[in-house]
């Protein structure tokens, strides 16, 4: 079985996501992009070579020749397109966050589950070799009992300018929403739990955007943590990491998104000495794009389901009331 996906948006995103691991996943062809310009449908449509472009959104949905699609519109616009896409019969990778809010991200997986397609969070980094070896080493029982769980990613400032996308309240901007919901899911996956927000802080440059968000974390467990993230940090370098504190030691596991990308190390500090395992390099797109494919053509389960993107979002939503800010607005309809 053939997938023929087609690609909603002739975004940024969509280069590195899905055009660049396509030609290397069998069974998965790009057959159509649309934007809401044909031009730049078009445009694209010729850079990337897709055969078919479309002027709407809502024309590649209906195509009778495009089984799946790729949604890497902002995230205002997912629910909208995601649930056109699932009940039009399509297969649905949507671009993380899920939505603007936990509230649409419930509509979303309700489309879901009575539909009979995939749906999956474009959440990438989960399905790389690296995940699993993150896994390997919390299961090891290496640091003992689990104490605190903190995960980061910052962006130095000046890198996404203000005229960003990012920066639009409207569409579902803000540090959390782009960068911030990979350091939840790293803790959630860290504790195989769901944490409650204690507290967060806020630094808007930009009237209700979140530049920079903290939130202080704390499990049902007694285990605390934190979750961290900014578009305005100081320095030159971009910082990624997930840090896991036990009694017995400590793992860091550090670039987690994109080891693709280099700086990835998984290290382990204990009484016994430390440990610094490499990293695969192959793209996390790649092993995305083949769990979309699998569970597709052979139903194999995938942990980025449209449920669990309403429990990131429900996080995401927190983190904001916390910081006595709204969760992002959803568009109408």
């Amino acid at each position: 079985m053939t997938i023929r996906l087609g690609l909603l948006a002739a975004s940024r995103i969509a280069t590195s996501a899905v055009v660049a691991p396509a030609p290397d996943v069998d069974g998965v062809d790009l057959t159509a992009v649309a934007a809401r310009d044909l031009d730049r449908a078009r445009t694209a449509a010729h850079e990337w070579g897709i055969a078919d472009a479309y002027g709407s959104y809502a024309e590649l949905v209906a195509a009778d020749d495009v089984d799946a699609v790729y949604i890497g519109t902002p995230a205002a616009m997912h629910r909208e397109w995601a649930i056109a896409a699932i009940e039009a019969g399509k297969h649905v990778l949507c671009e993380k966050p899920f939505a603007s809010n936990a509230d649409d991200a419930r509509r979303i997986a309700d489309a879901a589950r009575a539909g009979d397609v995939v749906v999956m969070e474009a959440f990438h980094w989960r399905y790389h070799p690296y995940a699993g070896q993150i896994r390997g080493v919390l299961d090891s029982g290496a640091l003992g009992r689990i104490d605190r769980i903190e995960a980061v990613f910052d962006i130095p400032d000046g890198r996404i300018g203000r005229d960003d996308i990012r920066w639009d309240l409207s569409i579902g901007g803000g540090s959390t929403m782009d960068l911030g919901c990979y350091p939840i899911q790293w803790v959630r996956f860290a504790a195989a739990a769901d944490p409650d927000v204690v507290s967060a802080v806020a630094d808007c440059p930009v009237e209700g955007v979140d530049g920079s968000l903290t939130a202080e974390l704390r499990w049902p467990s007694g285990v605390t943590g934190s979750i961290g993230s900014s578009m305005i940090a100081a320095g030159d370098e971009v910082v990624a990491y997930l840090k896991v504190t036990g009694e017995r030691g400590t793992m860091t596991a550090t670039n987690p998104l994109a080891p693709q990308n280099g700086g990835a190390v998984l290290t382990v500090e204990t009484d016994a000495g430390t440990e610094r395992q490499d990293v695969d390099r192959s793209a996390t797109y790649f092993h995305q794009l083949v769990a979309f494919r699998d569970a597709i053509v052979d139903g194999i389960d995938f942990p980025t389901t449209a449920d669990d993107g309403v429990r990131n979002m429900e996080i995401v939503d927190a983190c904001y009331l916390a910081a006595g800010l709204e969760p992002r607005p959803a568009l109408a309809g």
